[in-house]
């Protein structure tokens, strides 16, 4: 299991929206929680949980998607990095007016997957807060 706190207002005084969801598809059982500031843009996480998926699968899965809507050349290869001192997945897509980075990790079976943008600062305060069990 993964938490992490953040502030109910962004530095520059905009409502952080929180949006939460859980999805049964093709690809199975997919818990999602999504943070927002969309008007100022400061910040932009989202974290998924995907069951008994590895995830090598979900990059296939995603990129996949992420190559047809954004171009072939969108996504980055998969690397091994850490994160809070386990072992993670990392890669990054883009498009013409931004960017996204994403870190994943494989707890008891499953893969969690943080996207979140990259150059803002209030982001990275908030991956800060991450705490990982399991």
């Amino acid at each position: 299991m993964v938490e992490f706190s953040y502030p109910p207002v962004t530095p520059q005084g905009h409502a952080v929206e929180q949006a939460e969801e859980r999805v049964h598809n093709h690809r199975g059982d997919m818990e999602r929680v999504h943070l927002s500031s969309p008007k100022s843009g400061e910040l932009y996480i989202e974290v998924a949980r995907f069951r008994e998926l590895a995830p090598q699968d979900e990059y296939r899965n995603h990129g996949e998607y992420l190559g047809q809507r954004f171009g072939p050349d969108s996504v980055s290869p998969l690397v091994e990095t850490t994160l809070k001192g386990r072992p993670a997945w990392a890669y990054s897509f883009r498009w013409a007016d931004g960017e996204r980075a994403v870190l994943m990790l494989h707890l008891a079976g499953d893969t969690y997957r943080l996207i979140y943008d990259p150059r803002s600062e209030l982001n990275d305060r908030v991956i800060a807060t991450l705490t990982i069990e399991g």
